[in-house]
């Protein structure tokens, strides 16, 4: 009996949980080790004490049921189940703990075996649990996206806020998937379609081990709108057959503006294609069609190059540009109808990246009307400035025929002393030659002012190349030089040497300066006859690589009146002009990408003044 007194002892000491023993009253009559350890109270100072001393005081008037439950334990003889109370260590700390409690049936009455197992480490876990539940239903309920959460028997567990303010159903209305499927989805055939994707997709990120693909979807709501979203889900355990966490991510609005943009896109008159970094086109709206006669559908997929050739001065606008930016300005290239005809096209380039990868799109526009109506509006231009060259020479024919007369004159003179000369009997053979050389030198004279004339004057196609712009001046000057020596024009020059040429119509440009030469010897025309007459022609280089030259005079200049309407057409200061001069002259000079302005103060003179850019070929 002794033997086996000291083997239960054993037993008792080795339980790892803390074990104490207690009367039917609850005096403590024996404990083991692990209470001290649990408790921090030595064993031997708790025997004789009743077991509520291990119970705080704020919770001691509530375990009268601990009698009741030791009473009842009596009664049936049974293990009790475990109970959690807060338990007072001897140092005044408390932990929560669950008793067990056992009767036991001795010849000396009955005992209460007591098991006391700590789970403060436990109720941390729980409070945790609890805690970390509560904040990701929070963080679920205030997401501005509509979330799901369903078990694995498919019933809808949550909904938050967002889901319901989006779609108008609660879980009170669809407490299911099927039942949301039925409402989501009206439509028997496209419900089929969508559970059949849905499970599809399932599956297959199921044997791939990848993530559930989005899947763009048409909702009915409640308040039978429709909104487009696209539907994912995540898994909330690490197989395919636990409770899902679907986010529906409503895009009706980006829809909505998409098909705004494809309206538009389609509904531009000026073509729009895009290519990728191999120049391999992946969209195209259906103004190509209209543009190149080919449908866009047939363009994907194709080089743009095979319908869009770049002129030989341009640089590949498909190359390396800065994302983001327009590339290069507008280019004027070649496009290749379906019928295999020539069109030009005006074209525009900009850069973008969608997920790394680099996109151009090209706006391309057909010029062919423009090209048209600019090449009418240079032959009108070209017919105006021949009638306009026409009248000069008709005003200058006085001048020019007394420059004629002069070496004409000076030819008779001098063929009638050569002939005087050769019937003489022993005539002078060398003074002969030197007479007629100044003969023959008349003549060439008088045949350069005719030749000068005749191609001032005739129709000719447009025709440019590269000129000397004082060149040019000493040519227009030598057709003004009679009407400067009858008005007694001092005409000075200050031409800079050595200027670049420039790339004009010789012609225009000789006609643009004889009128600005003209207007200034009328203006000095009207000054006293013995007030000094002046005009300065002057080149030179500007600063932006332009060619300038001034026409000045010291006449009596403009009034504010005239400045205002001195280069409009029909505008003119002279009784019988026609207004044109000045007006054509501008015209001229901005065919050739320049500039014809002026400068005038009242009584002190005028300068005109025209730009031509330098030739860079």
């Amino acid at each position: 009996m002794k033997k086996n007194k000291s083997y239960l002892r054993a037993v008792f000491d080795a339980t790892p949980d803390a074990m104490l023993i207690s009367n039917e009253k609850g005096i403590i009559t024996m404990v083991n080790q692990q209470v001290e350890h649990l408790l921090g109270y030595p064993s031997n100072e708790l025997l004789g004490l009743s077991i509520e001393v291990l119970v705080p005081e704020r919770f001691r008037a509530t375990h009268h049921t601990l009698r009741e439950y030791f009473a009842a334990l009596a009664g049936t003889r049974s293990m009790g189940a475990g109970l959690t109370v807060k338990a007072l260590r001897q140092d005044g700390s408390e932990l929560d703990v669950e008793i067990s409690l056992s009767p036991i049936q001795t010849q000396q009455g009955l005992f209460f075996a007591s098991a006391l197992r700590d789970i403060t480490e436990r109720k941390r876990m729980e409070a945790e649990l609890k805690a970390s539940a509560t904040k990701f239903r929070s963080v679920i309920e205030i997401c501005p996206i509509p979330l799901v959460l369903h078990d694995e028997q498919m019933n809808i567990t949550f909904l938050n806020r967002s889901f319901m303010q989006t779609f108008g159903y609660s879980v009170d209305d669809v407490p299911t998937l099927a039942d949301w499927r039925q409402k989501a989805y009206p439509d028997p055939d496209y419900r089929h379609w969508v559970e059949t994707t849905w499970h599809t997709s399932l599956e297959k990120a199921k044997q791939e081990q990848s993530d559930f693909p989005p899947l763009e979807v048409a909702i009915h709501c409640k308040n039978n709108s429709i909104k487009t979203v696209l539907v994912s889900a995540a898994e909330m355990h690490h197989d395919f057959t636990g409770e899902y966490l679907v986010i529906l991510y409503d895009i009706t609005q980006r829809k909505q503006i998409e098909v705004k943009l494809n309206a538009i896109f389609n509904a531009s008159v000026e073509g729009i294609i895009t290519c990728d970094m191999s120049n391999i086109i992946v969209s195209a709206n259906t103004a190509i069609e209209t543009i190149l006669g080919h449908k866009p559908e047939e363009l994907v997929g194709c080089g743009i190059n095979k319908f869009i050739h770049s002129s030989p001065r341009e640089t590949n606008y498909c190359r390396e540009p800065h994302a983001g930016q327009p590339v290069g300005n507008i280019q004027e290239v070649k496009g290749i109808h379906k019928n295999g005809a020539v069109v030009p096209l005006e074209l525009s380039t900009a850069e973008y990246l969608i997920d790394n990868a680099h996109y151009f799109t090209h706006i391309v526009r057909d010029v062919s009307l423009r090209k048209y109506r600019e090449q009418q509006d240079k032959e009108h231009l070209d017919a105006l400035a021949h009638v306009t060259r026409l009248g000069l020479m008709s005003e200058m024919a006085s001048g020019i025929a007394h420059e004629i007369n002069q070496p004409m004159a000076a030819i008779s003179t001098y063929t009638q002393v050569s002939l005087n000369l050769i019937s003489t009997e022993n005539h002078d053979r060398v003074k002969l030659s030197e007479i007629l050389y100044k003969t023959q030198q008349q003549a060439l004279r008088a045949g350069r002012i005719i030749h000068r004339m005749r191609e001032f004057v005739k129709p000719h196609a447009k025709q440019r190349s590269s000129a000397d712009v004082n060149t040019l001046i000493y040519a227009a000057v030598d057709l003004c030089m009679a009407e400067l020596k009858q008005n007694s024009v001092r005409l000075t020059f200050d031409l800079e040497n050595n200027l670049p040429p420039v790339y004009v119509d010789h012609v225009q440009i000789e006609q643009v300066l004889i009128n600005l030469i003209r207007n200034s010897v009328e203006a000095l025309q009207n000054l006293p006859e013995k007030q000094h007459r002046y005009l300065t022609i002057d080149s030179r280089l500007t600063l932006d690589n332009c060619i300038q030259v001034r026409v000045k005079d010291n006449g009596s200049g403009l009034n504010e009146d005239q400045q205002q309407k001195i280069l409009t057409p029909f505008y003119t200061t002279k009784p019988d002009g026609m207004g044109m001069g000045l007006s054509i002259s501008c015209s001229l000079i901005e065919a050739h990408e320049g500039i014809l302005h002026f400068n005038s103060q009242p009584g002190k003179g005028t300068t005109f003044y025209f730009t031509l850019p330098i030739c860079t070929n």
